[in-house]
């Protein structure tokens, strides 16, 4: 079997695009995101103009969207995270997959049209909830329910990490309509903004990733019509996970993007930053460090890369998704650990840009499915005849 490297002319503009989006619009302005902790709109609406249309990328054309190759949405995510040195921009570009591809997965024509063609168009914005507060990595064990009464649904519960949900124009949510029945009793719904009964109550700021909050939403007897529900009763678990096998891959690619700025960052100043007469850089300590990371970057773009090209060939890539995620997320703590010990004290202030890499690292590594989990379904799919806990 032949195997290329190289990325075709579109793909390398994809790249320059993205990296030149990251650079103008995104890195000027990453500082003040962090400090303000506030959802960048004007950013999200740039990110919806031609020529990129990042908005857009995983939607199909029918509904408004350029339906993007799997591939190519990794490459622009690495690129743009990179190039911008925050994990906001990684963030965003993981905001159309979320929600809308839930819808995709199981929706009705008119649900695709009404909720998901206006966020392709930069026109809306959609949030997905399926983490509550006393569930996270176990998704079948989830507490909200959805009871079906005189025709509607009646929802109760509360989700956690419903992020953006206090901006967002309607909300993809995981609750049991059938709960003796476990995962196969979970259902998903699109919820709109201003529904009675549906509430963010609380808004904590994290430690990273700042622009967006541990955002906790409350349904108290929130009725919705039977319309709501997406495709069909009981299947909501399938389509949230469908959507996370997708979604984990292009994430993984944000998180390569700033181990790549972190690693940028360590470097540059290994070189210029003298200890005993010589740049640091020389001390091999740190020089084989810094080897190791850009050895090991090579090596998560390949799993990422695989788990990209089965997707788009639509073949099952759940094993190589995981082991994609897992392994990028560990490069990425231990890269922006590895700038802020070579910028020694220095790099625990706000005058360098791995401080903030540093704690957007530790936040961001938890998205979509902590790395643990990640190696248990490596494990499973070994083992499959065992009990793997």
């Amino acid at each position: 079997m032949a195997i290329c490297f190289d990325l075709t002319s579109e793909q390398e503009e994809i790249r320059r695009q993205a990296g030149e989006f990251g650079e103008k619009e995104v890195a000027p302005i990453a500082a003040q995101i962090d400090e303000k902790d506030e959802m960048p709109w004007d950013l999200w609406k740039k990110m919806s103009l031609p020529p990129h249309r990042y908005t857009a990328m995983y939607i199909p054309k029918e509904y408004d969207g350029t339906e993007w190759p799997i591939l190519d949405i990794c490459i622009a995510a690495e690129e743009i995270t990179f190039a911008s040195q925050a994990a906001m921009a990684g963030m965003l570009m993981e905001v159309p997959g979320l929600a809308p591809t839930t819808i995709l997965a199981g929706g009705s024509d008119e649900q695709k049209k009404k909720y998901v063609a206006p966020v392709a168009r930069g026109e809306a914005f959609g949030a997905f909830g399926l983490t509550e507060p006393n569930v996270g990595s176990d998704a079948s064990a989830l507490e909200t329910v959805a009871e079906f009464k005189n025709g509607k649904y009646i929802l109760n519960g509360r989700k956690r990490y419903m992020s953006f949900a206090h901006a967002a124009d309607w909300g993809v949510v995981m609750a049991k309509t059938d709960p003796a029945r476990g995962a196969r009793g979970i259902s998903a719904f699109v919820i709109e903004k201003g529904t009675p009964g549906y509430s963010v109550i609380d808004r904590v700021p994290t430690m990273g990733c700042r622009g967006h909050q541990d955002e906790e939403v409350l349904f108290k007897d929130c009725v919705i019509p039977k319309e709501q529900l997406i495709g069909e009763a009981g299947k909501g678990l399938k389509y949230a996970l469908s959507t996370l096998d997708e979604t984990r891959i292009t994430l993984s690619s944000g998180f390569l993007g700033l181990t790549r700025a972190a690693l940028a960052e360590a470097v540059a100043y290994a070189k210029t930053r003298f200890a005993f007469g010589h740049p640091i850089g020389e001390y091999q300590l740190v020089s084989f460090s810094l080897g190791d990371i850009a050895t090991e970057i090579e090596a998560a773009r390949l799993l990422i890369y695989r788990a990209a090209l089965l997707a788009d060939r639509k073949v099952k890539h759940s094993a190589e998704t995981a082991s994609a995620k897992a392994f990028a997320s560990q490069l990425l703590l231990k890269a922006t650990n590895l700038a802020v010990e070579v910028h020694g004290g220095f790099g625990c202030t706000k005058r360098h840009p791995v401080e903030r890499m540093f704690r957007d690292a530790r936040t961001w590594v938890f998205a979509q499915g902590a790395p643990y989990v990640q190696r248990l379904v490596n494990a499973r799919n070994l083992l499959p005849e065992l009990t793997i806990r």
